[in-house]
């Protein structure tokens, strides 16, 4: 893994959750990519990528996060969300227009509620 990048994934309530912490940029996509195509190729529940660590986004980032929700879209519409993205990742998913084309939230317990199949 590159630098101080991690990503520590769990199941929490039917739901495949990544926590990520540093920078996700071209150096760094791919050890998010396997944890995150392992959780959408379980062909079981929603996948949620918690952001709260992350402190920096770069387009190869943002792509994974697109092409992430579209692949679970077009599995039986497994749901995908970001949530708490820090104020410059947030911003940057708001001028990108992809906080549209994504379910983000604020909060971690508003994104599993959400999320959650009950």
């Amino acid at each position: 893994m590159s630098g101080s990048f991690r990503v520590v994934t769990e199941y929490v309530r039917g739901i495949h959750a990544l926590e990520v912490s540093g920078e996700l940029d071209q150096a760094t996509v791919p050890d998010l990519r396997a944890p995150l195509a392992e959780a959408i190729g379980t062909g079981d529940g929603p996948v949620l990528v918690d952001l709260s660590g992350c402190e920096f986004i770069d387009s190869t980032g943002l792509s994974l996060l697109v092409e992430a929700q579209r692949k679970l879209a077009e599995l039986d519409g497994r749901r995908f969300a970001v949530c708490c993205a820090t104020r410059d990742v947030d911003r940057l998913l708001e001028l990108t227009g992809i906080g549209k084309a994504l379910a983000v939230f604020p909060a971690r317990t508003e994104a599993l509620s959400s999320l959650s199949p009950d």
